[in-house]
């Protein structure tokens, strides 16, 4: 909604607060919040801290989204024009979400809705389909080129660096991690913190080995294909329903499938 057509807006606790029909936005003082021409904001939560800025680039639409900066401090969200984003939830510790023009970000089939959780930078380019997660930690980069599509309970885990080339086809319940999750320690260590953090567990704060990965462009990725740390897969490739890749380089043209090990041909195509 542009701001000319914000039914109210006032001081609160040193927070610029708009409420709109069925959405409300607050922004700290020192915050940033920019919108281009016919944007439009329906039941929606808005949240951005002093010193953190959000900018909404013409004709994009927000339906259902929760946004939030989680710390203030230099953190940014910038979705460019003309994006349609529908039940999504992004929040920013410390870093940065920017989202190139012609974007659909979106719930699909799912139940669950998606999510971006970024501690680092997510750079996405133009006309892409994404309903996939993303949770990005210890400053871990991700980077997603254009024209791709990235279906319904796909995941990508990124601590050191993730890059998607364009025209890519992802299906859905893909895994895309870079790095272990958790640090690997010794049994009576894991012991220790189990006990020191119940009824919590796997609670860490060390980063774990990482490696990154590296998809190129023209790709197939079937359903439920894992993509673990160290894989590099070069452009035009295909990749079987569930096949996992680890620690992997793929030239390009190959199709790679599990039956019953792991096999690379020549693409027959």
């Amino acid at each position: 909604m542009n701001l000319k057509r914000l039914l109210i807006n006032f001081i609160y606790e040193k927070k610029l607060i708009f409420l709109l029909t069925g959405s409300k936005v607050t922004i700290e003082k020192g915050g940033v919040f920019k919108l281009g021409k016919n944007v439009k904001i329906y039941k929606s939560t808005i949240y951005v801290k002093k010193g953190d800025s959000l900018i909404i680039g013409d004709y994009s639409t927000l339906s259902r989204v929760s946004l939030s900066m989680i710390l203030g401090g230099k953190s940014e969200i910038y979705i460019g024009k003309n994006c349609s984003i529908e039940e999504f939830d992004m929040s920013v510790t410390k870093g940065y979400i920017h989202i190139d023009d012609n974007n659909i970000l979106s719930k699909g089939g799912k139940l669950e809705r998606p999510h971006f959780e970024v501690e680092g930078g997510l750079k996405i380019g133009s006309f892409n389909s994404l309903r996939c997660c993303a949770w990005i930690r210890f400053n871990g980069q991700v980077e997603i080129g254009s024209r791709n599509a990235i279906n319904e309970g796909t995941e990508i885990r990124c601590d050191e660096h993730i890059i998607i080339g364009d025209y890519n086809q992802i299906s859905y319940d893909c895994v895309f991690w870079d790095t272990n999750t958790h640090v690997i320690y010794k049994a009576e260590k894991r012991r220790e913190i189990t006990d020191s953090q119940y009824p919590e567990f796997g609670m860490e704060f060390e980063k774990p080995k990482t490696t990154p990965i590296a998809i190129g462009s023209d790709c197939w990725i079937g359903k439920g294909v894992s993509v673990l740390k160290g894989t590099n897969l070069a452009d035009k490739c295909i990749v079987g329903y569930g096949t996992l890749l680890s620690n992997i380089k793929v030239s390009e043209n190959k199709t790679i499938f599990n039956q019953p090990h792991l096999k690379i041909i020549d693409n027959q195509l």
